[in-house]
């Protein structure tokens, strides 16, 4: 998935690159509106570069399960994502723990991330709003910090939408449940709690205190220190 998504947004890069550069040839007396089609290009670019690290992830292996650096995963995430959201959602990160390694297909990670950013945004919708992405670990099975038994990782992406009633979240990861809104097909969340379940972990879904919704994801067997070296 990760590499089709990559594919079709660098065939649209290469249509804004054309576009662009043919926009500058006439507007060479125009130095403010050939200044703006410049930064265009400067946004391409960097959409390409984050294309070419999705592209990247998506050439390791498919199903394989590798030492897998969660908070690296969350920040690509993050970065790949920033410029298709509103300029009104800014994004908190708190990713403790940077060595926490799990055995996971890179990939399927990436796609739990996607998912649940995504989700976030969509229930903050076209006003102001706050994204916060937390990493703590070490944590128990119950997710309780500075446990002596804890191995296992606490990812909580929650955001300040207009929160969920009662009866959505009950349903809310069955196969084809929707709100009753047009957004949304209705799998994504579902696609979640498989990838998931197959890590071994558990997600729950709450209520924010001030409004809003959080997804709190459990994932065990959770690594501290170095990545093992490659034979």
């Amino acid at each position: 998935m990760a590499g089709g998504i990559a594919h079709d947004l660098n065939t649209i890069i290469t249509t804004i690159y054309g576009y662009s550069e043919q926009a500058l040839e006439k507007l060479d007396d125009d130095p403010d509106t050939s200044q703006h089609i410049r930064m265009i290009i400067a946004a391409a670019d960097r959409a390409k570069t984050l294309t070419g690290q999705l592209l990247s992830l998506s050439h390791r292996s498919a199903e394989e399960k590798v030492p897998v650096r969660v908070a690296d995963v969350l920040t690509e995430t993050l970065d790949f994502i920033r410029p298709s959201l509103s300029t009104g959602i800014r994004i908190v990160r708190m990713i403790s723990s940077q060595d926490a390694t799990v055995m996971a297909v890179p990939a399927q990670l990436f796609r739990i991330f996607l998912n649940l950013v995504l989700n976030a945004a969509q229930a903050i919708g076209e006003k102001e709003g706050t994204i916060t992405v937390t990493l703590e670990a070490p944590v128990n099975e119950k997710g309780e910090k500075e446990a002596p038994d804890g191995t296992h990782l606490l990812i909580r992406i929650s955001d300040t939408g207009k929160g969920i009633d009662p009866r959505t979240a009950a349903r809310i990861f069955d196969p084809w449940f929707t709100s009753g809104k047009k957004k949304g097909i209705g799998l994504g969340l579902t696609v979640v709690s498989d990838a998931v379940r197959e890590l071994g972990g558990r997600i729950r879904v709450n209520q924010v205190k001030d409004g809003g919704t959080a997804f709190e994801l459990l994932i065990p067997d959770a690594m501290f220190g170095s990545l093992p070296e490659k034979n």
